[in-house]
């Protein structure tokens, strides 16, 4: 919040002609510039989060389809006979494009 009020400073500063453009354009820069960049972000955090959404892309559908299949009836064995066949469709199918097959 600091660095917004800041800027919010700097562009009430320039609009009541205490800063002129240049000043304004080099102050914000340097202010922004302290902002850390969101590209450099930590590559085990990056591997994490892409491990975490293939993993949630792979278990969802045959858990929702295995409580879908419980709730209308159909014994656990089956439900859960079917979310597992699900999920091994799914794993083949990632792993089948991660390798390019």
């Amino acid at each position: 919040m600091a660095l917004l009020k800041e800027i919010e400073t700097l562009t009430r500063l320039h609009r009541n002609g205490t800063l002129s453009d240049a000043e304004y354009t080099a102050a914000k820069r340097a202010i922004l510039n302290e902002v850390p960049d969101a590209q450099t972000e930590d590559p085990a955090v990056t591997a994490m989060i892409h491990t975490m959404t293939a993993l949630a892309a792979c278990l969802l559908p045959p858990i929702i389809l295995g409580l879908a299949v419980f709730a209308l009836g159909i014994p656990a064995m089956l439900s859960l006979t079917l979310a597992v066949t699900v999920l091994a469709a799914i794993v083949i199918a990632q792993y089948h494009r991660r390798d390019g097959h």
